[in-house]
């Protein structure tokens, strides 16, 4: 490593989250697991996010930051580790809302990879959510998403 090397290192990514970092990252994670988001993915990550009270005091630049942020993580660790540092951080209110939201937002593009039924099955598993519980909320969201 040439001394320039260590001056021009890109900073490791911090994957310490706020709330609404945590709750936006899993529905990124979801959304990203197949290697792209489709535009139904985003207006239900949006849609999602217009809804919740915790986003109240958010200004479109706070919004490109917190996503810009949600990105390079996916990007850099993938969608497993967003996953992760979102469940890690995410309050115990906000598990079942998170976890609906994900599975919603995996179901709108009418097309459930394999990569997203991972996904589900780990954010499920960090988020602590009883297997029946999960199993409803999908059964819902299957409902829900018919066409």
């Amino acid at each position: 490593m040439g001394l320039f090397d260590k001056l021009f290192q890109a900073a490791p990514e911090q994957t310490k989250l706020t709330q609404q970092e945590a709750f936006a990252g899993i529905a990124v994670a979801i959304a990203g697991a197949d290697g792209s988001i489709a535009s139904s993915e985003w207006d239900g990550i949006v849609n999602y996010i217009q809804r919740l009270r915790i986003y109240d005091n958010f200004s479109d630049q706070a919004f490109n930051k917190l996503f810009d942020k949600l990105f390079r993580i996916l990007k850099s660790q993938g969608a497993g580790a967003l996953v992760k540092a979102s469940a890690e951080e995410l309050s115990e209110e906000l598990r079942l809302t998170a976890f609906a939201c994900a599975v919603d937002i995996a179901l709108a593009d009418g097309v459930l990879e394999d990569s997203e039924k991972d996904i589900i099955n780990q954010l499920a598993s960090a988020l602590a959510i009883p297997e029946n519980t999960a199993v409803s909320i999908i059964e819902v969201m299957l409902i829900k998403n018919k066409v």
